[in-house]
Parts: structure tokens; C-alpha cells; sequence
């Protein structure tokens, strides 16, 4: 009897010493868990891209493309930049300031929201492969590497020359562009070469219209996010090029970089490892990314940064409040709820 209780005793010691090695073992793999390693960029780069497109933040306003086609909406729907329900057979999304346009499979275009200057009128569009929207515009990317923009001028009374009626005249000469990005009253290229040009329409002189064209001086641009005073570009090696106008900021020292997005005044870049980093204001929280991984696009809002994520769900930082609308259109799945694929 005596035997058996021995026995019973070892087995249960045996039994809480192999207990407290592994819990020993997790906490030594807690405190040595490194850093996943960096991949190549332009691997990365490419693994990623069609990522990219999947979520668009607006002003106050978020689109989330899903698996099937379809678009999920949320935020504010004052100009019916939200009602995207009725879209199907959709591939890429955009969003502005009070609009929302996606890019369809056969490479038509359907948009959505404020329309007062003609912005959303894309049904004419046929061979697109990439779209950008703005509040003022929608650039169309067609295969053939030229670009057509919605949207109109509307002359102001009184004496004048007006010398520009429509947006499409700020890339009616473009060619060999391989992506663009429409910005209030300008419009961003990319070319094949991967320098980059931009074309910005201007009311600097009363009553008169000014188109003014320019390129960035730069080669080796995969990417340019421009948001307030500043503009962010991404090169071809993963660094980045950072000019703030309002405090002569020229640069970033991060490396290694696949994507980036901003905010008003924030910056982020995704590291070809998953990892997130970021700069600029964090009055909001919005540069709280350092425990972000596994993260395969990042996209920037007024003061808040999301992280798309392996899964297909999204994370954030910052205070979505500010940016997006608390009172969102009965129906509309909050983004924390998002599945995107």
C-alpha cells in the first residue's frame, strides 16, 4: 500500500515538474521571439499589390472590396458615396472626399457620391485597368498605358479667357503610364520608366483657368501618396522620399518598404516582413503600429491607419470617429467586422 502512494507522489512531481518547463519554455520563446525576416522588395512588392485595392478610405467614408465582388460601404453617405450594394463583378476600389468609384472586371467603371461637376460620369469608359478618385475627378488608367479624368470646369462669370472646360485636358497627352493617382484639381503619373509627372489645375489668376504640367525629378517611383502640404514616394528599393512644403522635411530614413499610405499628417510604410512603421502627428494614436504584423496592405485616413491583415480582417489605430461617421446607413457592416476574403 505504502508502495503505491510512492508511486502516485512521483507520478504527480513527474507531472508538475514537466508543467513548469513548459510554462518555463514559453516564457524564454516570449522573450526571444525576433523579428520575422525581411523578404525581397520587389518579391514582396509583387506578392502584395493586388492587396493594394482592396479597402479606400474617403474623407469620411471606407470602401472593402470582398472575395465575390462585391463592396462593402461605411461612413458618411451625404453625397451618396455609399451606395455601392447594387456593385458586382468588381476588382479594385478608390474613394475621395465624398466619392467612390470601382473598377469592374470587364474594365468598365461604375462610381458613386458627389457629382456635381460631372465626377462620377465613367460610363463611357471602356479598357480601364486602374482608377483613382478625388473629390474633384476620377482618373481612368487604360491598357495602353494613356489616361482619361471625369469632371468639368465650370467658368467663372466674368471677363476672361477660360482655357480649360474639362479634367480630361490635364491627361489628354499622357502615355506609357503604368499608375495614377488623382488628387484635388491634379492628377499623378506614373510612367513605365518609373519616373513620375503631374498635371495641376490651378485658379491662380482671376477669372482665367491655368493648367500647369511638371514631372518630380526623381526615377525609380513605384509609388507617390499626396495628402496636405506634403508628398511620399516609394522607390524601386524600397526607400522613401518624403517632401513636406510647410517645414522643408526631406526625408525618411526607412528601408526595406512595399507599400505606404497617409493620413493628414501622419505617414506609414509597411516593411517587406509584415511590420508597420510610421511618423508624423500621433495625437490620435494613429502612429500606434508596432505590434502590427502579418500585415499585406496598409491605407491612410485623416487620423487613423489600417492595416489589412493575413486573415482578411482589418486593424486600426487611431480615432476612427474623427474619420469616419458615427451614424452610419441602417445595414452597413462596421469595418472592425470586415471580411474581406
Amino acid at each position: 500500500m505504502k508502495s503505491k502512494k510512492i508511486r502516485v507522489l512521483l507520478i504527480l512531481i513527474f507531472i508538475l515538474v514537466s508543467i513548469l518547463n513548459l510554462c518555463s519554455c514559453n516564457v524564454t520563446m516570449s522573450k526571444t521571439e525576433k523579428e520575422p525576416p525581411l523578404e525581397p522588395v520587389d518579391q514582396k512588392r509583387s506578392e502584395i499589390e493586388h492587396y493594394q485595392n482592396l479597402v479606400a478610405v474617403g474623407g469620411g467614408h471606407m470602401l472593402g472590396l470582398k472575395s465575390d465582388g462585391t463592396v462593402y460601404s461605411w461612413g458618411e453617405n451625404k453625397s451618396g458615396e455609399c451606395n455601392t450594394q447594387d456593385w458586382t463583378d468588381i476588382v479594385a476600389v478608390s474613394a475621395g472626399d465624398f466619392i467612390s468609384a470601382g473598377l469592374k472586371s470587364d474594365g468598365t467603371v461604375v462610381a458613386t457620391g458627389i457629382n456635381d461637376l460631372g465626377q462620377c460620369e465613367t460610363k463611357g469608359w471602356t479598357d480601364i485597368v486602374e482608377v483613382s478618385a478625388c473629390v474633384t475627378h476620377i482618373l481612368g488608367l487604360k491598357s495602353d498605358g494613356t489616361v482619361v479624368s471625369t469632371g468639368r470646369i465650370v467658368p467663372e462669370k466674368g471677363a476672361g479667357e477660360q482655357t480649360i472646360q474639362i479634367r480630361d485636358e490635364m491627361v489628354k497627352d499622357w502615355k506609357d503610364i503604368k499608375h495614377v493617382i488623382a488628387y484635388a484639381n491634379a492628377a499623378i503619373g506614373i510612367k513605365q520608366d518609373t519616373t513620375a509627372i503631374w498635371s495641376n489645375y490651378l485658379s491662380s489668376m482671376p477669372f482665367t483657368n491655368k493648367l500647369e504640367t511638371g514631372d518630380f525629378g526623381m526615377d525609380n517611383i513605384i509609388e507617390i501618396k499626396q495628402e496636405g502640404f506634403f508628398w511620399m514616394g516609394l522607390l524601386t528599393d524600397g526607400t522613401v522620399k518624403l517632401k513636406e512644403s510647410y517645414n522643408n522635411k526631406t526625408g525618411e530614413a526607412w528601408t526595406d518598404i512595399v507599400d505606404i499610405a497617409t493620413g493628414d499628417e501622419h505617414y506609414i510604410g509597411l516593411k517587406s516582413n509584415g511590420r508597420v512603421v510610421s511618423s508624423g502627428s500621433n495625437k490620435d494614436k494613429q502612429c500606434e503600429v508596432n505590434e502590427w504584423k502579418d500585415i499585406l496592405a496598409v491605407y491612410g485616413g485623416l487620423y487613423i491607419t489600417v492595416g489589412l491583415q493575413e486573415d482578411g480582417t482589418l486593424i486600426f489605430s487611431g480615432d476612427s470617429t474623427k474619420a469616419l461617421t458615427e451614424n452610419p446607413e441602417e445595414g452597413h457592416v462596421d469595418p472592425k467586422d470586415w471580411d474581406l476574403f
